[in-house]
């Protein structure tokens, strides 16, 4: 009798530290998640108003051999924008010229280029709310831009998709500082 005495208090105080181990795991659930925003404001201003970015991301053209392009996530005002720019020799992009972000779901979407005629390679895209919810809710697996000579097309991996969506939820929160 005192062996099974015995052997219930050791199940219950195994059963015991083993709820309040699953108890504490599942309020730790609860708290907000972490993001690593690494977001950078200088003293430098964009048309007299302060910005942000967030760092480079690169992309690599599926189309062409050792073609490359730096995307970047910042914000100026309230508005997020994306600046992505090709590093290729003449590449000239006219202003509302077309990038493409097509979708897992086949869905395709098309943005015009805010800025100016260059033939650096720079296409920026200034993204309203909707815009932005459209990007973070949804996967993207290529990024598409047509240029004057050739179109690029950039493939989209499901951990730069990660980073892109942390990137807007950062940049969403995050409130200029004014220096």
């Amino acid at each position: 009798m005192d062996t099974l005495k015995t052997y219930y208090t050791v199940f219950f105080i195994v059963f015991g530290a083993m709820f309040l181990q699953a108890q504490a795991v599942g309020d730790s659930t609860l708290k907000a998640a972490q993001f690593d925003c690494k977001i950078t404001q200088t003293k430098e201003k964009l048309q007299n108003k302060y910005f942000v970015t967030t760092q480079n991301l690169q992309l690599r053209a599926n189309n062409e051999k050792f073609v490359y392009a730096v995307m970047q996530l910042g914000k100026r005002g309230h508005h997020i924008f994306m600046y992505i720019r090709i590093i290729d020799k003449n590449v000239c992009i006219k202003k509302d010229q077309i990038l493409e972000i097509q979708y897992i779901s086949g869905e395709t979407v098309s943005y015009k280029n805010d800025y100016s005629v260059n033939c650096d390679g720079i296409f920026v895209r200034k993204f309203d709310k909707k815009e932005l919810k459209k990007i973070s809710e949804n996967e993207m697996i290529a990024i598409k831009i047509y240029t004057y000579q050739k179109n690029y097309e950039f493939l989209v991996s499901n951990t730069l998709n990660y980073d892109i969506n942390n990137q807007i939820h950062c940049l969403a929160a995050y409130r200029i500082k004014s220096m």
